[in-house]
């Protein structure tokens, strides 16, 4: 494309714009470094090399011939028993009344919120929910849209209340209030206040008009009976009417699966576009996600969340002691009591503050860690994220503290 053009210039400026707000601009030419330990993936229970299941996927490719793609959607020819008994597999595990597999936890969100709300319906999401139900809230036929401050149980009250009293058709049973939230928050790792916002909507919301959603994305296979959930763990799956769960963080694949009623399912079946025009799941990812459940359902399963939560206790212990002989002005942690040791519920995702998040990446890659520095307008602080897994060892978790301590004190003396 010429240099000199206004789709050219349009674009370039755009690259700009974005660079002169702070924002990272991304390039994928080459990958990320590799050579240091993972303390910044979302393969949270290190399941991507585990060799379990990799004895597992190998057994079942050797009794399965078919092992490629697809061939079609699952409208078309791609669908198989395979499909249908994985489905039937993770109805069972969640205790859902239907389930359908999506080719990622992406496109689960845009296929539900893309297509279900109605008109006569309101969807209330949390501020910071993920982008892939904010698409799909662009193609909701719903009749208005608000938001509610992150994880905030007041906000979200007051938000209910002036909903309903803008919207009457709800109250006589014309329409539904829709409630979107996460289980847990990628960027702060902190888990969403789902009892409380389950009361309100329950009090203030007549019986049937409201359906809650919770994605699931970073505690799926982490939390609950045999990593079941955040919902289940919190004794709330008959009271939540859909959750997302997808297979590309703690599971360690690719693709999702929403777990819902089961008119909803078919009516995704037949009207979510996302789902009914794409090439579903390659077979091969079929046996995949069979072999890691296998692991995830299993006695080494809840070993590895367990080993996971002792590497998340451990990790935040480090960081919060080291950084105490270390200025907010260069790295700071914000405090968690879930770090205290007194609830099961321990995020994995750590956010590391820091004004100077650019340098402390740029240091960090040519050390081998895939850091990448998030700064606005995509959050509010800078920071980077470490992410523990149940892999890691100590010495990999103190090598990096160490790490940090060495930047951080290469920065004091420039002061």
């Amino acid at each position: 494309m010429s240099s000199d053009t206004p789709l050219h210039n349009a674009l370039q400026k755009a690259l700009d714009d974005r660079a002169e707000t702070g924002m990272y601009i991304f390039d994928i030419t080459e990958p990320l470094p590799s050579s240091a330990p993972d303390l910044f993936s979302n393969d949270y229970l290190s399941l991507t090399t585990d060799p379990v299941a990799r004895e597992y996927l190998f057994a079942k490719l050797a009794k399965n011939p078919p092992l490629f793609g697809s061939t079609g959607s699952r409208l078309a020819t791609g669908n198989s028993d395979d499909y249908n008994a994985l489905e039937q597999r993770l109805q069972h595990h969640y205790n859902s009344p239907a389930a359908l597999l999506t080719n990622t936890g992406f496109t689960a969100n845009l296929a539900f919120w893309g297509s279900v709300p109605q008109a006569n319906d309101v969807i209330i999401y949390d501020d910071l929910i993920h982008m892939s139900c904010r698409e799909g809230f662009r193609l909701a036929q719903a009749e208005a849209i608000y938001r509610f401050d992150h994880n905030s149980v007041s906000s979200f009250h007051a938000v209910l209340v002036d909903t309903l009293k803008k919207h009457p058709k709800i109250a006589s049973g014309n329409g539904t209030v829709f409630v979107s939230v996460e289980s847990l928050y990628s960027m702060d790792g902190d888990f969403c206040p789902l009892v409380e916002i389950v009361n309100l909507v329950e009090k203030l919301v007549p019986s049937g008009h409201a359906h809650i959603v919770v994605d699931e994305a970073h505690t799926t296979a982490m939390y609950g009976p045999h990593g079941s959930g955040f919902v289940a763990h919190l004794g709330l799956s008959d009271r939540v009417h859909t959750t997302m769960h997808t297979f590309g963080k703690a599971v360690g694949l690719q693709g999702g699966v929403v777990l819902t009623s089961s008119t909803i399912r078919q009516y995704l079946v037949n009207f979510a576009r996302s789902f009914m025009f794409a090439t579903s799941m390659p077979h091969l990812s079929i046996h995949a996600a069979n072999a890691l459940f296998d692991v995830i359902l299993s006695e080494r399963g809840d070993q590895l969340r367990k080993q996971l939560r002792d590497n998340c206790l451990y990790t935040y212990f480090r960081l919060s002691t080291a950084f105490k002989r270390v200025s907010k002005d260069l790295l700071y942690l914000e405090d968690n009591p879930m770090y205290e040791g007194k609830t099961e519920l321990c995020s994995p995702i750590i956010p590391i503050f820091s004004p100077l998040a650019h340098d402390l990446s740029a240091f960090l890659r040519p050390r081998g860690y895939a850091s990448t520095p998030f700064t606005y307008p995509v959050v509010r602080e800078p920071r980077i994220r470490f992410i523990v897994h149940a892999r890691n060892t100590r010495e990999e978790i103190d090598g990096f503290v160490e790490l940090l301590m060495i930047w951080a004190s290469g920065k004091k003396a420039r002061l």
